[in-house]
């Protein structure tokens, strides 16, 4: 019997190259959720917006594109990457996310990945990331992630990715978002949406403290904002780190590599 569940909860990822990993599940319900939703999708093709192979760079031509596939009238921006520009360019995608979600989500899930590009400036990769987008149908289901989060990510494992249409707390206050309870309770989100799209991390990562100018803002929204997601907490771990899916022995650098398959 342990040697059945053993092979039953071993798989591969195939990466470019020929480079390849093998991996065994975790032991926590989460991952056998996730498991389940893998074996239904391993031999679709992923989604190259959502698993960010596609170049975001051009902001503005995405933005117009957004506008003119969708009839949106197209706003003149002195500096469409300030700030303030791109949270009101993350509320235009929220207020057209249901209805365009339905009948044109490629160009809507361009635009929002084009926006989050655009604030990470550049910033270093720090995960392989594999999605399958509006291909997932009906697999994503509600349910409460953060109780289950590592107190690290360790290189080459497999965690699962935040997936809510909105910013965790200390984005939202990074990114100048309203300082009012409502669209904090509207906008931050904690991890409540679980799906098949996961993050191989590319390197050994502990959660950091808070930046305390964060945490005295926090405080004034912090407890309703918790009443209001009906969750006990959020501290580093909440922010920072992720549920552990899967992990490897290998040590092999992936940086540079890019998802192929999986193979269970």
């Amino acid at each position: 019997m342990v040697v059945t569940l053993a092979i039953k909860n071993k798989f591969s990822i195939i990466f470019s190259e020929e480079t390849s990993c093998d991996y065994i599940l975790a032991d926590n319900l989460i991952a056998e959720k996730w498991f389940a939703k893998i074996k239904h999708l391993k031999n679709i093709p992923i989604d190259p917006i959502e698993s960010k192979l596609e170049n975001l760079s051009n902001l503005q031509e995405i933005y117009e594109d957004f506008c003119k596939e969708n009839q949106i009238e197209i706003k003149q921006f002195e500096n469409i990457k300030d700030q303030s520009v791109l949270n009101e360019l993350h509320k235009l995608y929220e207020d057209n996310h249901d209805k365009l979600s339905r009948i044109n989500s490629k160009i809507l899930y361009k635009f929002h990945h084009a926006i989050h590009s655009a604030e990470e400036g550049g910033a270093d990769r720090k995960n392989i990331t594999v999605a399958w987008g509006t291909k997932e149908g009906l697999l994503a289901e509600q349910f409460n992630c953060n109780p289950y989060y590592a107190e690290e990510l360790k290189q080459n494992n497999i965690y699962l990715r935040w997936a809510e249409l909105g910013k965790t707390p200390l984005k939202y206050w990074q990114n100048n978002e309203p300082s009012n309870q409502a669209r904090i309770n509207e906008l931050c989100k904690p991890h409540t949406t679980l799906r098949a799209q996961f993050n191989i991390c590319l390197k050994d990562f502990k959660p950091k403290t808070f930046d305390q100018n964060f945490v005295e803002w926090f405080a004034q929204y912090k407890d309703a904002w918790l009443k209001h997601h009906k969750i006990a907490n959020w501290d580093g771990i909440d922010e920072y780190s992720a549920v552990l899916l899967a992990h490897t022995d290998h040590k092999i650098n992936l940086s540079g590599k890019t998802f192929v398959k999986i193979v269970i």
